[in-house]
């Protein structure tokens, strides 16, 4: 029986061993492929995970690799630049030397130069100023020479030569015919007042042996002016010379015809030349030259206000003319045969001889 079972369920058993072997090799199958998709997803996991660590790893290998470059590099660049730094300021600091050298070079040259300029400047400058001073005081003097000689036309007055060592004119003073004193004039037309002037003002009293030396100046020392006494020589403007030299020559004469006379002695002489220099008639000379002053003030107002009365006496005149002409036309149309008059052309020529009028009335 149990063979033959066995037998009956042998079929069967093959059947459901086979179902059961495809079953298990179905499910092993699925399982494998499981497996296999658990274990590929576990590779790609742990390969991503691997490729990550591996990224980062090599990503901050690389990060220090490049710090280390970076930090090379800068150091190299900084070197670099320190040393072309130092090498530019080395070749600065000697184009800057050579600048400094050629500049102070060029000022020095500069400055020489124009001292040598200024040198010769100034010696046109002192030539020029020579040569005005030279040209201004000889028309001074040229003027003085000529006052004095239409002043004194009897006298001898002579110009003492250029170079020839002395003063600028010499007055010899003539009463009848002899030759009774001396004046001699120093001529300075100069813009500042010198004091050697009246060093040289006193040689020539010495020179020409007499106490009249009178300076004649455009300037005069601080706080003077017109005329003024310094250490004894007078010095006088020019428009007052004559005046001066007028009181001297009669001074002059005055002691010549004293020693004609038995009561004539030297103290005349030095008292006449201490008057002249003295307070007194400084004073009273200063008061002339004051009035003379005053007097061609007014003269030339007088003159100026003659000048304008006569200007407006010729434009009156001047109109009075132009009337007349028209008059004489007027009346010249009339007896050539024109009757007609208006009274409106009589209104309008009537005009003239009102302006006429008013004119005659301002100028009176």
């Amino acid at each position: 029986m149990k063979a033959r079972i066995q037998k009956l369920a042998t079929p069967a058993l093959a059947v459901e061993k086979k179902k059961l072997n495809q079953e298990f090799e179905s499910r092993l199958q699925t399982e494998i492929e499981k497996t296999q998709r658990a274990a590929q997803r576990q590779y790609e996991l742990e390969l991503r995970a691997a490729t990550e660590r591996a990224r980062i790893t090599a990503k901050r290998d690389f990060d220090k690799q490049l710090m280390s470059v970076r930090r090379d590099s800068e150091n190299r660049i900084k070197k670099e630049l320190t040393q072309n730094m130092k090498l530019k300021s080395a070749q600065n600091e000697t184009k800057l030397a050579k600048l400094q050298s050629d500049r102070e070079r060029d000022r020095r040259r500069y400055e020489a130069e124009s001292a040598r300029l200024q040198g010769k400047l100034d010696d046109l400058s002192r030539k020029l100023e020579k040569q005005s001073g030279e040209q201004h005081g000889s028309e001074a003097e040229l003027d003085l020479f000529t006052n004095l000689r239409q002043a004194f036309p009897n006298d001898r007055i002579e110009r003492i030569t250029r170079g020839v060592k002395g003063a600028d004119i010499l007055h010899e003073i003539v009463e009848g015919t002899k030759v009774v004193g001396r004046v001699v004039y120093e001529s300075k037309n100069t813009t500042t007042w010198q004091q050697g002037f009246i060093a040289q003002a006193k040689k020539y009293q010495t020179q020409y042996e007499t106490p009249n030396v009178i300076v004649v100046s455009r300037v005069f020392p601080a706080k003077q002016k017109g005329f003024c006494i310094v250490k004894g020589i007078p010095v006088v403007a020019t428009q007052m010379a004559i005046p001066l030299a007028t009181v001297v020559r009669e001074g002059v004469v005055e002691i010549a015809k004293l020693r004609l006379s038995s009561t004539y002695s030297n103290e005349k002489s030095l008292e006449l030349y201490e008057y002249i220099v003295g307070d007194k008639f400084c004073t009273r000379f200063r008061e002339m030259a004051d009035c003379i002053e005053s007097l061609r003030d007014f003269q030339q107002k007088e003159r100026t206000w003659h000048e304008n009365v006569w200007h407006t006496e010729s434009t009156i005149h001047d109109r009075i003319a132009s009337r007349h002409r028209e008059v004489d036309a007027h009346i010249r149309t009339i007896v050539r045969g024109t009757t007609r008059y208006e009274s409106s052309k009589l209104s309008s020529h009537s005009k003239p001889w009102r302006e006429l009028g008013t004119g005659i009335r301002r100028a009176v």
